[in-house]
């Protein structure tokens, strides 16, 4: 992993750009070499549509995204960088241009099965770290290389897939939350919770058009007859709940 300077790595502009390869405009840049210029960012690439051949190398990229929608772009010279993810290769996925990528002395090119998890995502290529790909290799990487996907286009596990629990009432709802913080007392060794003590009896017979307030009215007379332990589970519940409304 390369050190960033102590002022951060730079950034690369349009002006630099320009500058280095004599274009008028960035629609015209075919080639482009930054190499060894401390850069860190370079999102100015994607302004580069007909962009053929780069070299970053040297520098202090970590991730390869700038690079997704270069279609024209044949050879990727991006070594000695920061790129410590296989699945940063799956930005170059649409590449259908690409032939030759150098990203060895990065992080990601120490990594179990690099190469053939690679050539698996990206079987058209041609030369990886200055090593001819063979049709052999290609063949065996379909089987032997692991198949990436970036982050947000991961299959959902088994967990994630069950669906958040529906209940016909609020009363259910909160029965079945006092079930839960009771199953980790329990494992504590403390009395568990019953909702007839804790609640107030004018709680006990809602309305089912009235859900959602009584529930939260509920809940927060709930919350302050908990324990320490016991506002800890409900705060994780709450936490995992915000994740999947998308609002963390």
């Amino acid at each position: 992993m390369r050190t960033k300077p102590l002022i951060g790595g730079s950034t690369l502009t349009e002006e630099q750009v320009l500058e280095i390869t004599n274009a008028k405009q960035l629609e015209n840049v075919k080639r482009l070499n930054v190499w060894s210029c401390d850069l860190s960012d370079i999102k100015i690439i994607r302004k580069l549509p007909n962009l053929e051949v780069c070299s970053v190398s040297s520098n202090f990229i970590e991730s390869l995204e700038d690079f997704k929608d270069c279609v024209s772009l044949k050879e990727l010279f991006a070594r000695n960088n920061n790129i410590s993810e296989l699945h940063e290769i799956c930005h170059l996925k649409n590449l259908v241009n690409l032939r030759v990528l150098w990203i060895d002395k990065n992080p990601v090119s120490q990594l179990e099965g690099y190469r053939e998890t690679v050539l698996r995502a990206l079987p058209h290529l041609e030369k990886l770290d200055n090593l001819v790909v063979t049709s052999e290799e290609v063949s065996l990487a379909q089987t032997n290389g692991m198949e990436i996907c970036l982050p947000d286009q991961k299959e959902p596990t088994p967990h994630q897939q069950e669906e958040v629990p529906r209940f016909s009432n609020w009363k259910e709802a909160i029965t079945h939350s006092i079930e839960e913080i009771n199953k980790v007392r329990a494992e504590h060794g403390l009395p568990t919770l019953s909702l007839e003590n804790l609640l107030p009896d004018h709680y006990m017979s809602t309305h089912n058009s009235e859900r959602n307030t009584h529930i939260l009215q509920a809940v927060l007379q709930l919350v302050k007859e908990l324990d320490e332990l016991s506002l800890k589970l409900v705060r994780k519940s709450i936490d995992r709940k915000l994740e999947t409304m998308g609002a963390v």
